[in-house]
């Protein structure tokens, strides 16, 4: 019985071949269901293209499929009496039988062989395939229609004048930008800025606006703001603001060269007063012994003012006189 549906196939295939498709009635539908890959490329295409599509086709048993009506590679397409310009270059095709169905895949690829002056439309053309009841005793055959898609052909060379708002074709699709290139060149340009950014202020800040906490007078404040109101905290305190003061004028400064120290840096010239009264108040720590009858927490806390003035100086900032506390050493 197989031989005999094998010869009966054989037999209408080669004896009809050159029928066309329109002869053989439609199969029934839910016999076959199809599913399309199609290329995601629309429109643009030009001559020597090769578009291709992923065909999976369903078939219901006991329907067979008649394998000699698979799509024959080089077979030339004719639309309305004319060569259609688009061939079938190769097809592959895999057949997997199960018990309720055979399933059909079909890679086809196509050639575009024609070429227009402006853009045409076109079409990769609809392919047929039959199919067979074996079951049946009138072997009645049938045919599937593989549904054709529609594209775009351009020319290679644009014809005349083209405006481009006129030729917003719905098969073009949205016109998408990558911007991951520009999003990672955006990063990176802000991270140098950032960097940038950081390095000026920090360069900026040795010298203006921001705290030098490099100073003589800036790591003297810090030391003091440490001590204890003790007789040696106190002699300590005026002993490390002597030493910064020799170290900024490069000699040991008194209260008689006070000019030198405004040479170096006016900014000292606003707590005039101040340093004058810190001369007295040393020479009554180290050489009066008057000096024990003196508050030494009310000297250290004087001491400490002090020593932020001269901070405040050395950074050429604004210093608050109403701050200043005047006559400790009398």
């Amino acid at each position: 019985m197989k031989y005999l549906i094998s010869l009966w196939i054989l037999l209408l295939s080669t004896s009809s071949f050159a029928l066309d498709a329109q002869e053989w009635p439609d199969i029934e539908e839910g016999i076959v269901s199809i599913k399309i890959k199609e290329p995601l490329q629309q429109v643009g295409y030009t001559i020597g293209d090769k578009p291709s599509r992923y065909i999976e086709i369903t078939i219901k048993k006991p329907y067979v499929l008649i394998k000699e009506s698979l799509p024959i590679p080089g077979y030339e397409r004719k639309y309305q009496g004319q060569d259609l310009g688009i061939v079938l270059d190769t097809m592959k095709h895999v057949i997997k039988e199960s018990k309720t169905s055979t399933t059909l895949t079909l890679d086809l690829t196509y050639q575009i062989f024609t070429n227009k002056v402006v853009v045409k439309p076109g079409f990769l053309p609809s392919e047929y395939i039959r199919l067979l009841n074996p079951n049946n005793p009138e072997k009645q055959v049938f045919k599937y229609r593989i549904p054709e898609r529609r594209i775009a052909i351009s020319p290679l060379s644009i014809f005349g004048n083209v405006k481009i708002e006129e030729d917003m074709s719905p098969l073009r699709g949205v016109l998408l930008m990558d911007e991951e290139a520009s999003i990672k060149t955006l990063k990176i340009s802000g991270i140098i800025a950032l960097l940038a950014f950081i390095g000026l202020i920090y360069i900026y800040s040795q010298y203006a606006w921001l705290p030098n906490k490099r100073g003589v007078f800036a790591r003297t404040h810090r030391t003091i703001g440490k001590l204890k109101a003790t007789p040696a905290s106190v002699q300590k305190a005026i002993t490390d603001m002597h030493h910064a003061f020799d170290l900024v004028t490069g000699k040991t400064l008194f209260k008689d060269n006070l000019p030198h120290l405004y040479i170096k840096n006016a900014s000292f010239e606003n707590i005039d007063s101040e340093l004058r009264e810190f001369f007295k108040l040393s020479t009554l720590v180290f050489f009066s012994a008057s000096s024990k009858k003196y508050d030494q927490e009310e000297i250290l806390k004087w001491l400490k003012n002090f020593s932020r003035h001269c901070r405040d100086c050395e950074r050429k900032l604004i210093v608050d006189k109403s701050a200043l506390v005047v006559g400790v050493a009398k």
